[in-house]
Parts: C-alpha cells; sequence; structure tokens
C-alpha cells in the first residue's frame, strides 16, 4: 500500500507542474506582443494590402484614411482666410510632424514621390495637426495636384461669398474627391482657362519653382522669388502660362 500511494502521488504531482506549464504557454500565444513588435507587425499588414486598391474608382492613397486623418481646422474665420498670403502665413509642418504621418501610414518616404497635403486646406483654414495630414502620392489622375486646384476653387468661393466656410470644410473633410467632381468637374471636364491675378499683372513676367513640393508662383517685381533655388527656377512671360504649367498653385501676393 506504502508503494501505491507513493506512484499516486507521483501522478498527481506531474499533473499539477504540467497544467500550470500549458496555461502560460496559452497566455503567450494570445496576449499581444510587446508594442515594438506590435507595431511593426500592423505596419507589414499594412504594406502588404493591395496596391490597386480603389475608392469609388479613386486609388486608395489619394483619400487618406478617416481613422487617421479626419480633417481639422483653425477657429478663424472668412476675413483672416482671405487676406492675400494668409495660407503661407500659417504653414508650419515640422519635419518631425511630416516623418510621422509617413510613420502612421507605413509609407516610405521617397523624394518627389509624396506630398504631406492638408485635407481641410490651409486656404480655407485648415490645421497644421496631424490629424489634418496624410502622405498624398503627387502622381495619377486624382495626385496632389488635382487637390490643389480643389483648394484654390473652394477658397475662391468662400471668399466671394458664395460658400460658407464650415461647409467647404466639412465637404472637404468628408470626400475631397466628391467636393472635387461638385464644385471643379469630372474626370473628363475641362476646367475654365485661368482668370488674370488680382491685383494686377506682371510687366517682367512670373516666377515658380519645379520642386516637387512648391505651389506659389511669384510676379517678377516680388523679391521672395529670389530666393528660390535656380536649379528649379522656371519664368513664365504671362500669368496664363505660369497658371497652364502650374494649376494648383497661388499668387505669392499682388504685383
Amino acid at each position: 500500500m506504502a508503494a501505491a500511494l507513493l506512484l499516486v502521488t507521483a501522478g498527481c504531482t506531474s499533473t499539477g507542474v504540467a497544467q500550470p506549464a500549458s496555461s502560460r504557454q496559452g497566455v503567450a500565444t494570445t496576449n499581444p506582443p510587446p508594442a515594438r513588435h506590435h507595431r511593426h507587425a500592423h505596419h507589414r499588414h499594412r504594406a502588404h494590402q493591395p496596391a490597386a486598391s480603389r475608392r469609388h474608382g479613386v486609388p486608395a492613397a489619394d483619400v487618406p484614411r478617416r481613422s487617421l486623418t479626419p480633417g481639422a481646422a483653425f477657429a478663424v474665420g472668412t476675413a483672416r482666410i482671405c487676406v492675400p498670403g494668409y495660407s503661407a502665413s500659417v504653414r508650419n509642418v515640422p519635419q518631425a510632424e511630416a516623418t510621422a504621418v509617413y510613420d502612421r501610414y507605413a509609407v516610405a518616404h521617397v523624394p518627389y514621390a509624396h506630398e504631406v497635403d492638408h485635407l481641410v486646406s490651409l486656404e480655407i483654414g485648415g490645421s497644421n495637426a496631424i490629424s489634418n495630414l496624410w502622405p498624398e502620392p503627387y502622381a495619377g489622375r486624382w495626385g496632389a495636384r488635382t487637390k490643389d486646384v480643389l483648394e484654390n476653387r473652394l477658397h475662391e468661393l468662400v471668399c466671394s461669398g458664395r460658400l460658407a466656410l464650415r461647409t467647404a470644410q466639412r465637404i472637404e473633410a468628408r470626400n475631397w474627391v466628391a467636393a472635387y467632381r461638385r464644385y471643379v468637374g469630372g474626370v473628363t471636364t475641362a476646367t475654365p482657362g485661368p482668370s488674370p491675378p488680382a491685383g494686377g499683372s506682371s510687366a517682367g513676367g512670373y516666377y515658380a519653382s519645379s520642386y516637387g513640393t512648391a505651389s506659389t508662383i511669384y510676379c517678377a517685381d516680388d523679391s521672395a522669388w529670389r530666393d528660390l533655388s535656380t536649379r528649379y527656377l522656371v519664368h513664365f512671360r504671362t500669368w496664363a502660362a505660369a497658371h497652364r504649367r502650374f494649376p494648383g498653385f497661388h499668387l505669392h501676393q499682388p504685383c
């Protein structure tokens, strides 16, 4: 009997040790790994999503993810945003913030491939907050240059009193492509020719930079163009020629 009791006790002890080991293994596989591993796994998952995925006929990359970029605006009114030079005066996206934008979207930073763009554009009071930024591709029908055209159009409508500021902000944040189709035109609709810039014309022509992130046209008598890199500097004899080359650019200040 003593021998039998020893055998039974040994069996219970073996079972008692094996069960916690199995339990610990189960916890390790169901709990998330440390934050840095979880983050990398999440990025790999997003990076492997099909590049050709589209939303309503538009490449997914051209429309920001609402969970990351819902849009944000400054507490400003029409009187302020309609002052020439307003958007340039508030533009402030430090390199650290731009890098964070690329990281959040798991997009590699390739020169001239993307622009860290404002969903609610600065021209209509958009904020520099990261919740208003995403890496928008330059290439393609619905790239950054197309959105630039919408931004100028919404600014024009708001400042002429034909569209309420908050409405413009809301529709741009909700779906900028739909806003473009409504207020600028469809994919095959030609946009009207450029109107002369407010503030007169420039006898010496106009200057602009062809650098990937540039967005401004300068009158010849505006000394600010002299700060542009000569490598990318382009001169135009007329406003129409400058606007044809860079339809989304805005005039720095009246001539």
